[in-house]
């Protein structure tokens, strides 16, 4: 029997009959998490049955539940138990799964309201729920989310120590390879990894066995490149950016290896900082100030597009610079592009890219950008705020992006034009699986009607791969909605709505990549 029918049933035999033992009985289902909510309180538990007030509910379930109950009472916790202490920590995802498959839940049963019950008959589970941050989940966290995990408490301050180090790598490496601490994660691996991938601030790739990540709240070198570079420079060609930018790490020197050409212009071209133009790359991010020689190099720069190194290094000489200063701030520079391609005693220096000086107009803006800068704005104080329940504060800049002054759109699923009212800001993939970059993005979004079309693409019954609408999940017994999906499939998408990563497009066999246990 599962946890709801034995909980039930122990209610039948304990409760005396009479006229409330039906209400009372469901009045304990729901605080334990056998209804629709996911964090049952007692506030709430009043109020959903009009049974006066938070006190009058916790009289009620102790006298009708607590303080009848035994740690045999419902011997499917147990059975919950064993499992749960069979791992050293789950993702609640993964623990519903699980219990699920072995009969203990249905999939309406929430588990905040299952620990709940379990903490109330007295079983010792030794587990608690935290966030991505590794703080204690909150009622608004567990419902606003990517993941909340379980984790052992007598583990979490070891876990905190190991997580941390793993925040702090990214620091010198500019983006961090997590591989480089897998012996001292040790069977935490996996766990840290998911950590750093639930975090909304975190940029991460998985390339075969290699994890690459980056925090992008947190101080950086490749970020720190960017606020010097951008101070001189408006725009530039992300491959030259990225080439410059690993070139300047190869003269640091650092334990850990620092990450690939292609590794920062993948970086590089969707970090939350970045815009991508007809031009190169924009930083919107602060900018700072460079020190005297890297001034001087600039200015040289200004009346020569490119230069040997011996002329470079005679220009600074002069200015009174010693070898060793010269050598670091022209071979390993951030501000400082050097083409190798004729051999090493044939170098080419020049700067990274056009000075902002040269640049005619440097107030136009872009529609895209100044929408991208709008929602970046939202970066310090987070994108979601607490009233009576989680809202999403960059959503109303999203709706004005797609529909401002507009009274008639395009779906971008089916193409039919549409008045605005039947149109949704449809994310092209769930927000709750987007980083803080992707949902601070204008392209993230598309205008999707509520005739069908937001319904299928949601519920995946119908895909975008590349340009193109595909048939997605099964949908059985729905001949009226397959001949819909049938005349959406093979349509070709408006390019407009394609703007963006590819990757916001999920499809039915895209996994997330993950470490094994």
């Amino acid at each position: 029997m599962g946890i709801e029918s034995e909980l039930v049933g122990f209610l039948e035999s304990s409760i005396k009959d009479g006229a409330n033992k039906a209400r009372d009985i469901e009045i304990v289902r729901f605080y334990y998490g056998l209804n629709e909510s996911p964090w049952p309180t007692l506030e709430e538990t009043a109020s959903k049955f009009s049974v006066g007030t938070r006190e009058r509910i916790r009289q009620l379930i102790n006298s009708k539940f607590r303080d009848n109950v035994s740690k045999s009472s419902i011997p499917s916790l147990n059975t919950l138990v064993e499992i749960l202490q069979s791992r050293e920590y789950w993702l609640t995802s993964e623990l519903e799964g699980e219990i699920f498959e072995a009969g203990l839940i249905d999939k309406e049963t929430h588990l905040k309201g299952i620990f709940n019950l379990i903490d109330d008959v007295n079983l010792d589970c030794g587990f608690e729920f935290y966030t991505p941050d590794l703080k204690r989940a909150t009622r608004n966290s567990i419902s606003s989310s990517k993941n909340i995990f379980l984790l052992r408490k007598s583990s979490v301050k070891d876990i905190e120590k190991l997580f941390k180090k793993a925040q702090s790598l990214p620091g010198r490496c500019g983006i961090a390879r997590l591989n480089c601490l897998e012996q001292e994660l040790s069977h935490y691996y996996t766990l840290v990894s998911l950590l750093i991938e639930s975090s909304p601030t975190s940029w991460v790739r998985v390339i075969g066995d290699d994890y690459w990540y980056i925090f992008e709240n947190r101080d950086n070198t490749i970020i720190n490149y960017c606020e010097k570079v951008f101070g001189v420079i408006e725009h530039c060609d992300a491959a030259r950016l990225a080439t410059t930018y690993r070139n300047a790490l190869d003269g640091r020197t650092y334990k850990y290896p620092y990450p690939s050409t292609e590794i920062i212009d993948e970086y590089l071209r969707s970090s939350v900082f970045m815009v991508n133009t007809d031009s190169g790359l924009k930083f919107i991010g602060e900018t700072t100030r460079l020190n005297e020689i890297e001034e001087d190099i600039a200015s040289f720069f200004d009346s020569s597009r490119s230069a040997s190194f011996p002329e470079l290094r005679e220009y600074l000489s002069q200015k009174g610079y010693g070898q060793p200063h010269i050598l670091k701030s022209t071979n390993f520079s951030p501000l400082v592009y050097v083409d190798k391609a004729k051999g090493r005693k044939h170098y080419m220096f020049s700067l990274i890219g056009r000075r902002v000086s040269e640049l005619v107009d440097n107030s136009n803006i872009d529609i895209y950008e100044l929408y991208l800068r709008r929602l970046r704005a939202l970066l310090d104080v987070g994108t979601d705020e607490t009233r009576e329940q989680t809202a999403r504060k960059e959503q109303y800049i999203l709706q004005e992006w797609l529909f401002k002054d507009k009274t008639h759109e395009d779906c971008a699923i089916c193409g039919k034009e549409f008045s605005v009212k039947s149109l949704v800001t449809a994310h092209k993939k769930p927000r709750a699986d987007c980083n803080d970059a992707e949902r601070l993005d204008p392209y993230i979004v598309m205008p999707v009607c509520v005739m069908g079309c937001d319904y299928l693409y949601e519920n995946m019954y119908i895909f975008i791969d590349g340009t193109e609408i595909k048939r997605g999940q099964s949908f059985s017994n729905a001949r009226a909605e397959s001949g819909f999906i049938e005349d959406l499939v093979g349509r070709k998408v408006d390019s407009k709505w394609l703007l963006g990563s590819p990757s916001y497009f999920r499809s039915p066999n895209k996994a997330l990549q993950r470490t094994s246990r």
